[in-house]
């Protein structure tokens, strides 16, 4: 019988929703890898709690939906209480002296990075110990302890390892290594971190299981083949719902494409973060570009059009205000599980994320400069 890595599994995802006009909210993709930003939306709420509490008046002039409260976001520390049980359960198995170690594993020269400051900030204030590392630094510094300890040379005994990196090949590139093997390199450095009794977030299968291949091969599913999954015939019905439409590339779907008005479609390939989908006419021109053997690294979905907002809102960018007459909002929803433990969605939320943005943008994120943070509030 095939034995279980060693590896505890934490998987943090963030699940991304938009509010269709015509079928409600819909799944748009799974985050189980560098799921980030959640401690900017645990930020953006308390500012928007403190101008509705010190300001209300221009709050109540700027808000359609003034009047109702803020729904409560403690991203932060939902996040890094995960973590910290996680690590501290790997801690106490090990029973060795000094502090539970946190390793987080980033991209080089990124400057996207403060969130992952704030979520360290909040571990360092439980007691745990922070480091950060990109697979680069890493290669030939990690080594097996006792009983299948992660050893980080010059730090000593890992507990976690958060993968802030890895969910592009870019990232287990390394040109000062021989350039035939940089990557099989860096990539072993991963696959080498499994092996050993430490938490990981994302495991390798996490990765896979919330990808964009998987969630559209998830949506094909039949409500008998939820139910094969431990789901209810409601929640299966629920589930197929939510998920929406995708179909895989094949010469039926690019004819269905070619025959659909412009704006049914979108185009998406595995790629993770901002920039991997396709709109309007680009979509039939990369379909013709493709060759069969390409076919599987691509999935059409069908396009949402959420209502924008009734109101002209201001929003801040780069400390100057902007109205926008049309904006949108996506929904993140962060989770948690250990172990591969089914938890209850009371158990498992750890706060959320709204992204919103101009209805013409087909980009909405923050750091590229499209969206904006936002808040949810509850209507009358």
């Amino acid at each position: 019988m095939q034995q279980c890595p060693p590896r505890l599994p934490l998987l943090i995802m963030r699940s991304d929703f938009m509010d269709d006009n015509r079928d409600g909210f819909r799944l748009i993709e799974f985050n189980g890898i560098a799921a980030g930003m959640g401690p900017f939306g645990q930020r953006i709420h308390d500012l928007h709690h403190y101008l509705q509490r010190q300001c209300p008046a221009v709050f109540s002039d700027l808000s359609n939906q003034a009047t109702g409260a803020l729904v409560d976001n403690q991203a932060i520390e939902g996040l890094s209480a995960a973590i910290c049980q996680a690590t501290c359960r790997i801690k106490q198995e090990f029973g060795d002296p000094g502090p539970a170690r946190f390793l987080m594993i980033v991209q080089e020269n990124e400057n996207n990075v403060f969130d992952q400051h704030l979520l360290e900030l909040a571990l360092q204030q439980k007691g745990i110990e922070t480091h950060r590392r990109t697979f680069r630094e890493l290669h030939n510094q990690l080594s097996t302890g006792a009983d299948n300890r992660l050893i980080l040379e010059g730090v000593g005994p890992l507990d976690t390892v958060y993968l802030r990196a890895g969910y592009q090949y870019s990232d287990y590139e390394a040109f000062n290594i021989d350039e035939q093997e940089c990557c099989q390199a860096l990539m072993a450095t991963r696959v080498f971190i499994e092996q050993h009794r430490v938490a990981v977030n994302a495991t390798v299968g996490q990765q896979l299981a919330t990808s964009k291949r998987v969630q559209m091969l998830l949506s094909q599913l039949g409500y008998d083949e939820f139910v094969a999954f431990g789901l209810t015939l409601q929640e299966a019905k629920i589930a197929k719902t939510i998920l929406g439409e995708m179909l895989p590339i094949s010469p039926d779907s690019i004819n269905l494409a070619k025959e659909s008005p412009s704006e049914t479609w979108v185009l998406k390939n595995q790629g993770e973060g901002g920039g991997h989908c396709l709109f309007g006419a680009d979509i039939l021109t990369k379909l013709t570009e493709l060759t069969p053997q390409q076919y599987q690294s691509w999935s059409l979905m069908r396009r949402l059009h959420p209502q924008p907002r009734a109101m002209p809102t201001l929003i801040v960018r780069k400390g100057e205000l902007h109205k926008v007459n049309d904006l949108i909002s996506e929904l993140g929803m962060f989770s948690v599980q250990t172990d591969n433990n089914p938890s209850s969605a009371e158990h498992s939320f750890a706060g959320y994320l709204i992204r919103s943005k101009s209805a013409e943008s087909t980009e909405g994120g923050v750091h590229s400069g499209q969206g904006v943070l936002d808040s949810l509030v509850y209507s009358d």
